[in-house]
């Protein structure tokens, strides 16, 4: 994996951001990053959203320049001393300039929190975010919890999915890429579907175990469930008490959006602890 040299947290000064606040200085501490603290002051909101919906989430949207400029400098004296760090502001459509905001740094990790606020497209920030960005995104919706995201404090259970395909190494491979810069112990999880036979459950198994690097042996388990991904995804994460999940987006174009999730939007929506999505195209 590539280092994580610039992390980006969007910041919109409610109670979900000091979560977003905490994983990205955690993150930033482990690798020797850089923090970009980001608020924009957005124009409209998206879509069609109700404006008391927008206003609960985004109440800060209206402060003036002076009053977001004093609360960004209040958060960058929490940060600790020696991370380095600053803060921007911007205007304009959020989803789109934190896309652009991402491209521009560039960021190697943006970590975000989930509202859940649907835009237009049927997909929030997030979701935009997890669609089109380039660099992964570390997220955590309102009722997760960070309490077991310690990067430095012993070896931390992380949730690796894996469907197997062929673009899908690029995720493992990035999970390695953590393993061995940070104490981890990696889950690789592979679900069936819910008819496969006991033979196909056997390949997956052994082709899950040929994916480990010679030097993680002893700090990866492998693991083979059947039926639900979602719900094999999220009891998984449970059962080993994972730091967090990492895990690869699925894009979908707009129609099918309309009738189906995918499994990241899923798991997104319901996992207990941050999720660190990888974007198969990296």
């Amino acid at each position: 994996m590539a280092d994580i040299k610039i992390v980006l947290c969007p910041i919109d000064f409610s109670e979900l951001s000091r979560s977003e606040l905490a994983l990205a200085v955690e993150v930033c501490s482990a690798f020797g990053a850089k923090l970009i603290m980001h608020h924009n002051h957005s124009e409209i909101a998206p879509g069609l959203a109700r404006q008391w919906e927008w206003d609960q989430y985004h109440q800060a949207g209206y402060l003036t320049e002076d009053e977001t400029e004093a609360r960004l400098r209040a958060l960058l004296a929490t940060v600790p001393p020696g991370l380095a760090a600053e803060a921007i502001v911007s205007r304009g459509p959020v989803g789109l300039v934190l896309l652009d905001v991402t491209a521009r740094l560039p960021a190697d990790l943006v970590v975000l929190g989930y509202h859940g606020l649907k835009d237009l497209d049927h997909a929030s920030v997030t979701e935009r975010m997890l669609e089109q960005s380039a660099a992964p995104l570390l997220t955590i919706h309102e009722g997760a919890v960070i309490d077991r995201f310690k990067l430095g404090d012993g070896e931390v259970p992380v949730l690796v999915s894996t469907d197997l395909s062929d673009d899908a190494a690029v995720i493992t491979d990035y999970a390695f890429g953590l393993a061995r810069r940070l104490p981890l112990h990696l889950h690789l999880l592979h679900v069936a579907s819910g008819v496969a036979t006991q033979g196909a459950i056997s390949a997956a198994q052994k082709k899950l175990k040929g994916l480990v690097p010679p030097d993680l042996a002893g700090r990866v388990t492998c693991h083979v469930a059947r039926g639900n991904a979602v719900g094999n995804i999220l009891e998984g994460a449970e059962r080993v008490q994972a730091g967090f999940m990492v895990m690869g987006e699925h894009t979908r174009g707009l129609l099918l959006s309309l009738f189906a999730r995918d499994n990241a939007k899923a798991v997104l929506e319901k996992a207990v602890c941050p999720v660190w999505y990888i974007p198969r195209r990296r």
